[in-house]
Formats: C-alpha cells, sequence, structure tokens
C-alpha cells in the first residue's frame, strides 16, 4: 500500500492504488433478503467476476463515499435496492437495465429503497458510485426463479472471470 490520501487545505488526492476491497472496508453490512436465498447468494458471489472497491468515505466529515465497481462480462446483478440515495456513472464499458443500454458517459440515479438489477455489457462495466453517506447496505428482493439464472450465469462464466482478474492483475 502506498502513503494514505494527500491532505491538503480542502484538497484530497484517493489513489486507485489505494483503495480498499468493499469486503475489507467494513462499511457493508451483510445483505438482507426478501425471500431468502443465502444458498444462491453465495454460489453468485463466490463464482467471481466482481471487483468492488472504496475510493473515498468520510464517515466523520462531509459522510460522502465513492465506490468503484468492475464487473466481468456478461456479470448478472440481483434485484437490489440501497437505504440511500445512490449515483452512478458508468466509466468504461456498459450496461443493460432493463431494455436501456447505459454506455461511457450515461449515468443513473437511484432513490433510497429503489429496486434495480443489471447486467455488465459484452466487455463488462466499469461505474461509479456516489453516496452522500457512507454506510453501504444491500436488500436483495430478486424472485428465487430468477437467482437461478444468476447462479448458474455464474456458475458458466467463473474460469473466463477469473482468467480475465488474473490478467488485470
Amino acid at each position: 500500500m502506498t502513503d494514505a490520501p494527500t491532505r491538503r487545505a480542502g484538497l484530497e488526492i484517493h489513489r486507485m492504488a489505494d483503495a480498499t476491497p468493499l469486503v475489507e472496508a467494513g462499511l457493508m453490512s451483510m445483505p438482507t433478503m426478501d425471500p431468502p436465498a443465502y444458498e444462491q447468494l453465495g454460489a453468485w458471489a463466490q463464482a467471481g467476476g466482481q471487483d468492488v472497491r472504496v475510493l473515498f468515505c468520510d464517515p466523520e466529515g462531509s459522510g460522502m463515499s465513492l465506490v468503484w465497481a468492475r464487473f466481468a462480462p456478461g456479470f448478472m446483478l440481483p434485484r437490489h435496492s440501497h437505504s440511500g440515495d445512490c449515483l452512478y456513472f458508468v466509466h468504461r464499458g456498459e450496461l443493460r437495465m432493463g431494455n436501456a443500454v447505459l454506455h461511457p458517459g450515461d449515468s443513473f440515479f437511484l432513490s433510497l429503497g429503489a429496486p434495480y438489477a443489471y447486467t455488465a455489457g459484452p466487455e463488462g462495466v466499469e461505474v461509479l458510485e456516489f453516496r452522500k453517506h457512507t454506510e453501504l447496505d444491500m436488500h436483495i428482493s430478486e424472485s428465487l426463479g430468477r437467482w437461478d439464472q444468476i447462479v448458474a450465469n455464474a456458475q458458466a462464466h467463473s474460469e473466463a472471470w477469473a482468467a480475465e482478474a488474473a490478467a488485470r492483475a
């Protein structure tokens, strides 16, 4: 790990090389689910295909946070919501959300509690997630039938996703 963020009067620099993986940051609680599908959640999460890092988190000051996420080609996020407003910016690749396809430079806003799901495009997708708070939570409301599709997709792609992650490292 390199030096801590550079702090000057009103300016902080945050480097991707210093970003903490979300699972290590201690900011996200265990997802809640309705209906419960913890076995499917575990199979999906263990298949890889996702790299989520906390670029900025200021729980003591502004309460803002910035998260970078990379989802591998074809990665499916289950239908879920968060307890706060979220603004997403597509940096690279594309994502498919229902009938909408979002490309680099596009964004979408979700108010607290608004459920959503998306699938990463053929090149994968990188998004930036801006929040006005630091607590990251997830309430998953995916149907059991779609969970079967998500898990089958994850298992079918897990080797390719692992190879892609190794090549990016």
